[in-house]
């Protein structure tokens, strides 16, 4: 390619631009990580700490969680929402209408859970991050999800 020509000039641009952005994040002290951490289960749950929570949940834990109250919203699509659910749990929308149904319902700060289909569904965890980007603090990721939940026969509903 010709870099005397505007293309091959944006693509040079680009591609250094590429290697100074990956360069500067490699030798930052505060470095993006290249792959998010996974979420493991904890043993214990504090909700009245200050600090940010971004952690995986069991089914006890989970249902304990629904029987104190706390809002649940389902990752996944519509047509599997409305299949069934956990009962009162909110459905996943676009991400902006999400952020704005949660917080009629409660502030930021308050505990969440989010749950997809099955413990190999990533879209609660994504999900969790995407809140968490938008300021939400008390994330609960329950990775069993519809199936353990189901399986377990706990409160659901079909809409």
């Amino acid at each position: 390619m010709n870099i005397r020509s505007p293309i091959g000039q944006t693509v040079f641009l680009l591609f250094l631009s590429c290697i100074i952005g990956f360069s500067s994040n490699l030798f930052s002290s505060n470095s993006i990580p290249w792959i998010a951490p996974e979420l493991t289960v904890v043993e214990e749950i504090d909700t009245t700490t200050d600090e940010a929570v971004l952690v995986a949940i069991s089914l006890e834990q989970a249902k304990s969680f629904f029987d104190d109250g706390i809002l649940f919203v389902d990752a996944r699509d519509e047509g599997y929402y409305e299949a069934g659910h956990i009962q009162g749990a909110m459905r996943n929308s676009f991400l902006m209408e999400l952020i704005f149904n949660i917080e009629e319902r409660q502030g930021k700060d308050v505990p969440l859970v989010v749950y997809c289909g099955d413990p190999g569904c990533g879209d609660s965890e994504q999900l969790a991050y995407d809140l968490k980007d938008s300021g939400f603090t008390k994330l609960y990721v329950f990775k069993g999800g519809w199936v353990e939940w189901s399986g377990a026969a706990y409160p659901s509903q079909v809409d």
